[in-house]
């Protein structure tokens, strides 16, 4: 018998505690559990919703009093305009960071380095040098072609006086003219030899001045496998790479269609890339000063550069970023991002009528400019959408609505305790 007792309490109380998650959730009591009921309890929870109609169900719209005035709607909605507005006319690509001066240093003469003075993977200026090869067999060489000249001259000076000598005698038949010719061709042959002296002279000059390596220009050097001691072969051994990083410049591949707007953009003066390597980063931009003379037959693109400002070094060669081209600006109906919501495959907003109607409303989205979304197709300027309680919303419902900073956006009365 206890057991029955303890059964029939334990099932009254899921009746009670069901019917206050019923009547939390706004929901009348039905009329038959309401019987049911002790009168006590029965009028406990059959108190009704505020504003709530006797008989009106949740979620139906209200019913109409006598004098034809709507009741007042469920809640509250925040409501923003659609609006047209300027925004720039751009193409999203990914890009690649490029250096217009980018020198890999090779030897250009063979010997063993003896002394590094930089940093590798640090900044370099134009001038600095970078290493030193030991330049001891190139003195012995200039030296060498010093003294090589200087007996070439001896033979050049000796062979003058004997054409001049026999150039005399000639005159006066004393010497054949086979014997002057001859002494002629011997003086040629000695101006030739101090010639090439001063060849070698000037080339064992040259290979001193190689053997010390100088950065090209200002930028920043690469990390080095060469250290002192290293032998390094002539214009073979990879001694390290230098790039110019300020400023620095950005390749894109565009389309055939965006490459002429491009181009068009360009002779107005208002072509530019957006640079940024992050989502959360600020965009860069830079600025389109040359277009590739072809296309790439094989992917159908054309090459575009810009130069970008890079002090801070944030881009580096070889690095992909995205990109924004932007070629001019245009008109186009924005409404906020967080007014849009998916229906299957269909994109929607919730717009809003002067008498607080809710209508389901596709539309057609493009490009998102910050927190704004630009509506191509389904939607008119100066329509009001819903940014909140979106989940809630459902066609031909009534709702009161507030602007973004909170004021009454309509002159329907507002829920009360809203």
């Amino acid at each position: 018998m206890r057991s029955w007792i303890r059964a029939g309490l334990a099932g009254l109380g899921l009746v009670l505690a069901g019917a206050g998650l019923w009547l939390l959730a706004g929901r009348p009591l039905p009329e038959g559990l309401r019987a049911a009921l002790p009168a006590a309890v029965a009028g406990w929870l059959g108190a009704r919703p505020a504003g709530q109609e006797p008989g009106q169900e949740p979620g139906k719209e209200a019913a109409k009093d006598t004098a034809g005035n709507a009741a007042r709607p469920e809640f509250d909605v925040t409501v923003a305009q659609a609006r047209t507005e300027t925004v720039p006319i751009a193409f999203s690509y990914t890009g690649v960071i490029v250096s217009n001066s980018d020198a890999a240093l090779q030897p250009r003469v063979t010997g063993v380095v003896v002394e590094r003075p930089f940093e590798p993977g640090g900044p370099v200026r134009k001038g600095q040098v970078l290493f030193r090869i030991d330049p001891r067999p190139f003195e012995v060489a200039l030296r060498t072609a010093e003294a090589q000249r200087e007996q070439a001259q001896a033979q050049l000076s000796f062979a003058e006086v004997e054409v001049q000598r026999t150039e005399t005698l000639a005159e006066k038949g004393f010497a054949s003219e086979q014997r002057y010719q001859q002494l002629e061709s011997n003086r040629a042959v000695a101006r030739s030899r101090v010639q090439e002296a001063e060849a070698a002279i000037a080339r064992q000059k040259l290979n001193l001045e190689y053997a010390v390596i100088r950065a090209p220009f200002d930028g920043r050097s690469s990390l080095s496998e060469v250290n002192l001691g290293d032998l390094v072969t002539e214009n073979a051994t990879q001694l390290v790479s230098v790039v110019q990083i300020e400023p620095i410049e950005v390749q894109v591949a565009l389309s055939a269609e965006d490459s002429e707007a491009v181009r068009r953009a360009m002779q107005a003066g208002t072509a530019s890339i957006g640079v940024t390597s992050g989502a959360s980063e600020p965009e860069r931009r830079a600025e389109i000063y040359r277009l590739d003379n072809r296309f790439d037959p094989r992917t159908a693109r054309r090459l575009v550069r810009a130069r970008l400002e890079n002090a801070d070094e944030r881009f580096l060669p070889g690095a992909f970023v995205r990109t924004r081209v932007h070629v001019g600006q245009e008109e186009k109906l924005l409404v906020p991002t967080i007014a849009l919501s998916s229906q299957l495959d269909q994109r929607i907003v919730w717009t809003v009528g002067e008498d607080g109607t809710v209508a389901m409303t596709p539309v057609e989205t493009g490009d998102a400019y910050g927190e704004q979304t630009a509506i191509l197709r389904g939607l008119k300027p100066g329509a009001r959408v819903a940014t909140s309680h979106i989940e809630l919303l459902r066609q031909g419902q009534r709702v009161g609505t507030r602007a973004a900073d909170g004021r009454q956006a309509a002159n329907v009365p507002a829920a009360p305790g809203r």
